[in-house]
């Protein structure tokens, strides 16, 4: 844990490996929910981390609700959404402005049955029913309802 602490770079996240050079939402969302399960298993993480790192997952939000690799503009990708939304449920966020645009667009962009399955495809789905589940996805996610095929 203090390995995680210790090696969170300037822009709150991390990258993979331990210095603090640079950042994506991959390494991110991994060392955030292990700081989720050292707090819950009875170890202190300072808040000023969790707080460095919500703030890294937010800024790499884009205006289309979905979530960038890297903080330098980039394009949204169902995927990096989806790590986007359970980063930020993992640091005890479950409801915010940021997590609805990110279901919203996980919503939008659902992989459909029969389709070719895009890159990171198992990755995405890894995150997505991790976010759905939080979200609470079979009554309809803030006030977005799954298509009849979904």
């Amino acid at each position: 844990m203090r390995l995680i602490v210790n090696t969170q770079n300037s822009e709150g996240g991390w990258r993979y490996y331990p210095q603090r050079a640079d950042a994506d939402i991959s390494v991110t969302i991994c060392e955030i929910m292990a700081l989720r399960a050292a707090r819950n298993a009875g170890f202190h993480v300072p808040k000023e981390t969790i707080d460095r790192s919500v703030d890294y997952v937010k800024r790499s939000q884009n205006a289309d609700g979905g979530f960038r690799y890297q903080l330098p503009p980039g394009e949204s990708g169902f995927a990096r959404s989806a790590a986007g939304v359970a980063a930020l449920n993992s640091a005890g966020i479950y409801d915010s402005p940021e997590i609805r645009k990110g279901l919203g667009y996980l919503m939008r962009f659902l992989p459909r049955p029969g389709a070719m399955p895009e890159a990171y495809y198992e990755y995405g789905h890894y995150y997505a029913v991790q976010a759905m589940w939080h979200a609470g996805a079979k009554t309809g996610v803030a006030g977005i309802r799954p298509s009849a095929t979904n």
